[in-house]
């Protein structure tokens, strides 16, 4: 009788080293194919808009770390790297901010997928060679804003989340005709963005991204005010549908936010170019 229950208990603890083990292998195997998953597609060409090079330089050695084999082709406009997608001949692209990409799809039936995580947004701010705040801003100031659809909303909204003018709540896009109230009594000149630093010091004020302050020898962080749009125009990694889900093209945007990229929007953008994990 002791020696039957001798043998079950043995049986038992046999038994449960069996299960032990399996739920082990099965844990770690699930953990095996999520990394072999991540890199299951080593070979990744990348597209990118030319004057964006000094950026894919600065996260190739480190997605190559990660075991990749990353290859860049360079277009010298914001249409061919969608162009290319679309085609194959490329696997992914890295230029673009999700409202172009929205309007891309809708203008040209594809169907083209934002990665998570993004990676970096132009900054957007007022600039003033006359006033130091805001709130030095006089009645009657004369703001320049931009004249496109695009920048001229990003500006008008910046001042309304300042609580400096009111736009119409049911435009979707804003223009200087949908400012319901003007407390301050601004007047707003519209201007190309390139050309407005040239105006800076006939003006109160500009809105416009950072970048064109940089061109025109500015620091672009001397801002009275920036935007809080950055998540929305920030530029991530787009690949077509089918591969809206692959574990490569998210693990090459995660990647891609890292150290040496954030250097190198500094170095070379002035600061006009926002690492949005920061």
């Amino acid at each position: 009788m002791k020696l039957k229950k001798y043998l079950a208990m043995i049986l038992i603890a046999v038994l449960a080293c069996c299960f032990a083990t399996a739920c082990g292998s099965s844990d770690s195997g699930e953990e095996a194919a999520t990394d072999e998953a991540a890199v299951e597609k080593t070979d990744v060409k990348i597209g990118v808009r030319s004057d964006l090079i000094d950026y894919y330089n600065a996260i190739e050695p480190v997605l190559q770390a990660k075991g990749y084999n990353p290859e860049m082709v360079s277009f010298d406009d914001s249409i061919q790297p969608n162009v290319a997608l679309a085609e194959g001949s490329i696997d992914i692209n890295w230029f673009q901010h999700e409202p172009y990409l929205t309007a891309y799809n809708a203008e040209n039936g594809t169907d083209f997928v934002m990665v998570q995580p993004k990676t970096y947004a132009p900054l957007f701010a007022m600039y003033s060679t006359k006033h130091k705040s805001v709130e030095e801003l006089p009645d009657g100031a004369v703001i320049g804003v931009c004249n496109d659809a695009t920048n001229q909303d990003r500006g008008l909204k910046m001042l309304a989340d300042n609580g400096l003018i009111t736009l119409d709540d049911s435009v979707e896009v804003a223009t200087v005709h949908d400012i319901k109230d003007n407390p301050h009594n601004f007047t707003f000149q519209e201007a190309e963005m390139q050309m407005l630093p040239q105006s800076i010091d006939d003006l109160d004020a500009i809105c416009l991204a950072g970048q064109h302050m940089v061109n025109a020898g500015s620091d672009p962080s001397a801002y009275l005010i920036k935007s809080s749009d950055e998540q929305e125009y920030a530029v991530g990694f787009v690949v077509s549908a089918e591969n809206a889900d692959a574990a490569w093209a998210k693990d090459i945007a995660e990647t891609a936010q890292c150290d040496e990229l954030a250097a190198a929007l500094e170095e070379v953008s002035g600061g006009a170019l926002l690492p949005v994990w920061k």
